[in-house]
């Protein structure tokens, strides 16, 4: 009789604590989502995420292996940053353009751009210490995150 019972109490706990939980507390973005690396020829110097909902912006730790998380940055990220970023994927074609310039060894910095909207995604890369001023608001707007 006893083992009956613990058979029954263990059911019902194994049912409530698989219930799934309708309180979702991190919901996946569906739209437009950008994620920026700086890199450079010693390796990476900042992370950037942006979807319309989250910005993030985390730096790598230092050569002595020590976290930089006072400078790393989370919030909300506003309208009209969002509205912005949005502008500059349609401008520059960020979807579909083939953009290779990475000379990290070269030119001491560019940036990793990969474009998620959806199911299409594309990564470009931009030269950061550009001559020709082409990009050039892309890449303040980048600097300002």
């Amino acid at each position: 009789m006893k083992n009956a019972i613990y058979l029954v109490l263990m059911g019902i706990l194994l049912l409530l604590g698989c219930k799934k939980s309708d309180n979702t507390t991190d919901s996946e973005t569906t739209g437009l989502k950008v994620e920026i690396k700086g890199i450079s020829g010693w390796g990476e110097f900042v992370n950037i995420s942006v979807d319309q909902n989250k910005t993030a912006v985390k730096y790598p730790a230092e050569t002595n292996g020590s976290p930089q998380t006072a400078r790393d940055k989370s919030y909300r990220t506003s309208e009209k940053t969002f509205r912005k970023l949005s502008s500059y994927v349609e401008t520059y074609n960020l979807l579909d353009a083939k953009i290779q310039e990475c000379a990290r060894c070269v030119d001491g910095m560019d940036y990793v751009i990969t474009v998620r909207s959806g199911s299409v995604e594309n990564t470009v890369t931009i030269a950061v210490n550009r001559t020709d001023g082409k990009y050039a608001d892309v890449l303040d707007f980048i600097s300002k995150l």
